[in-house]
């Protein structure tokens, strides 16, 4: 059984140890990235150009990670001065499994807070309309199927008229208390919306799910929390609780891939504020196969870098300026596809032309990187203490590791953007039938392959120390 942990305010105390590291870690990174621009560390001008890329953006990225550390902030539930009217939706697709949707029908019933119900269901099935029916859910569907599942919201939004409205994905499960964090919240006028913790029941299920909430784990900790601090708080799709009139300032629910990221920079652009509530009151379902999972990446990569060369640049100026950084930031995340790709290609040149991007042996490399590497592990467990949950805490390996194998499915979003083809909004699937085909490997296959022979042709050609160094990093990447 999962112990689900009660999160605090950080004391004082933590505040100073925590900043105290983050300084360190950001003394450690300048002596690396100093000792890489001396002169006689310099390589081949090619592969070191690359290679500084590759370093520079996952610099970029720790210290992302550390700013969102510096200022993790817990909000207090207020006292409840009132009762609001709330709307509660959840959404169907054919060929989604009606037990599952049954059970969070069932769970949204179950909900202590007085509350009305509806069935988004696109598909106009016979057996959930009677389902509904019996459990007096309002069942709601259309003909004219449009702006995929934020036209399904938007569509039953028009037939309701709840004060709050909640958007629940059809695999999360919604405890009986679920609003009572939330609702006390919106008696700040300003409020526009609430985002809570996106929990999962299936993490044990295989690799892939483990894999896919190890990568959450973080995001939904420390990382969400001080985004209350730097009021960038977002939607993330499912559990979030929304002020009707703040949806109806931006004409509802916004459209596109990352639909949930798209609802949250048009409140923000209106001037609405956001609060990040670090409570689990639902539990979900991750992907449980490669198929299901790359489907999702890829999804979520096209429509956040659509939304950077779309979306951004229209509401920019009515952004906070920590806004304005946020959104521009959160698609390095998925940039990162081509970061691991030149990660990928820097040994293997180098050993087929025999190369070498820095004049650094392995010992020399690993004792100027050491004290950052060290660095980044050490903040990372300490604001473990943040996590939701006693599980959530740990290294990750696994959620790294299929990260890093995504890289081709990343590249596959930028590349989509840049010529503008549509991927199609389908609903991440639901049940562990859809088998994970070989074929989604062979990009990581091709890169094995050159991997394994360039350390076989390199040190067949010489055992210098430059060549020892690149083949210890192909073998690495044999190894990812």
């Amino acid at each position: 059984m999962k112990k689900i942990l009660k999160v605090k305010q950080p004391t004082p105390l933590e505040y100073f140890t925590l900043r105290l590291m983050i300084l360190l870690g950001i003394i450690a990174m300048s002596f690396f990235i100093k000792a890489l621009f001396f002169e006689s560390t310099k390589g081949n001008p090619f592969l070191y150009g690359m290679l500084l890329t590759a370093f520079g953006f996952s610099c970029l990225k720790v210290l992302h990670e550390w700013c969102h550390y510096f200022y993790i902030t817990v909000p207090e539930t207020p006292v409840a001065t009132r009762q609001y009217t709330v709307d509660i939706f959840t959404t169907f697709c054919p060929g989604e499994p009606l037990e599952m949707i049954t059970e969070t029908l069932h769970a949204i019933q179950a909900i202590t807070y007085p509350h009305e119900t509806y069935l988004c269901d696109e598909g106009d099935d016979p057996y959930l309309r009677e389902l509904c029916q019996s459990l007096g859910v309002h069942h709601v569907t259309r003909t004219l199927k449009v702006d995929a599942k934020a036209g399904n919201i938007n569509n039953a939004l028009r037939q309701s008229k709840g004060e709050l409205c909640v958007i629940l994905d059809p695999d999360h499960v919604p405890f009986p208390g679920f609003m009572d964090p939330i609702v006390s919240h919106f008696d700040d006028p300003e409020i526009g919306f609430i985002q809570i913790v996106q929990a999962y029941k299936n993490h044990e299920e295989s690799l892939i799910a483990k894999g896919a909430a190890q990568q959450t784990y973080q995001f939904y900790g420390p990382m969400m929390m001080t985004m209350n601090k730097y009021g960038t708080v977002q939607a993330i799709g499912a559990n979030c609780t929304f002020r009707r009139t703040a949806l109806e300032s931006i004409g509802g629910h916004a459209a596109g891939l990352a639909e949930d990221m798209h609802t949250s920079m048009q409140l923000h652009a209106k001037g609405w504020k956001s609060k990040y509530v670090p409570q689990v009151l639902a539990r979900g379902l991750v992907p449980s196969n490669l198929s299901a999972y790359y489907q999702q990446q890829l999804k979520w990569s096209r429509g956040v870098f659509d939304l950077l060369v779309t979306a951004y640049p229209k509401l920019f100026t009515k952004f906070s300026w920590q806004q304005k950084l946020h959104y521009a930031v959160i698609p390095l995340h998925y940039a990162f596809g081509l970061v691991y790709f030149i990660n990928f290609l820097i040994p293997v040149i180098a050993l087929f032309f025999d190369i070498s991007p820095i004049r650094m042996n392995l010992f020399e490399f690993g004792m100027e990187i050491l004290p950052l590497i060290i660095s980044i592990v050490l903040i990372r467990h300490y604001v473990q203490r943040w996590t939701m949950e006693d599980d959530e805490r740990g290294f990750h390996m696994v959620g790294g590791l299929l990260m890093i194998g995504s890289w081709w499915v990343f590249i596959t979003g930028l590349v989509y953007t840049i010529l503008k083809k549509k991927v199609p909004y389908v609903p991440t699937p639901k049940e562990d039938a859809l088998d994970t085909n070989w074929k989604l490997n062979i990009p990581n296959f091709i890169i094995l392959t050159l991997s394994i022979s360039a350390i076989y042709f390199g040190l067949k050609k010489d055992w210098n120390p430059y060549n020892l160094t690149m083949s210890a990093f192909a073998f690495m990447n044999c190894l990812f």
